[in-house]
């Protein structure tokens, strides 16, 4: 049952961040193949066209491994607001069954009034009682 619910977060979480897991597949290509490639040219290469060629090797790597770790943190993210979500959902849930009541009483009962027209009820409403 647990794998059955594994596959089923995976899934939900493929359809929500499939751009990311897409571009993440790119990156990985990109870079298996860019090292692939750099390592044969440097091979080939002599003299001090090599010593050009390792610096560059490694700044374009760099920069793939930064994609990399951004697209993970993208689904990362995108993972961590689901539950996020279910959380504010619940909490909206509480607060929409409370019984409704009028705004006098809303305004009466916040711990600290913000705006004039809070204070000069509240002042109201003491005089009246």
């Amino acid at each position: 049952m647990f794998r059955a619910l594994k596959y089923l977060f995976l899934a939900s979480l493929y359809k929500k961040a499939k751009k990311s897991f897409v571009m993440l597949f790119v990156y990985v290509v990109l870079l298996i193949l860019f090292s692939l490639i750099m390592n044969d040219v440097m091979s080939i290469a002599t003299g001090g066209i090599v010593y050009m060629l390792l610096p560059l090797k490694w700044i374009v790597i760099l920069c793939l491994l930064g994609l990399i770790a951004f697209s993970a943190l993208k689904i990362f993210n995108v993972a961590a607001n689901q539950f996020k979500s279910k959380s504010i959902d619940k909490e909206t849930k509480s607060i929409k069954q409370t019984p409704s009541s009028t705004k006098k009483e809303r305004i009466l009962t916040k711990e600290k009034l913000f705006t004039q027209s809070d204070l000069i009820l509240q002042k109201y409403m003491k005089d009246s009682r």
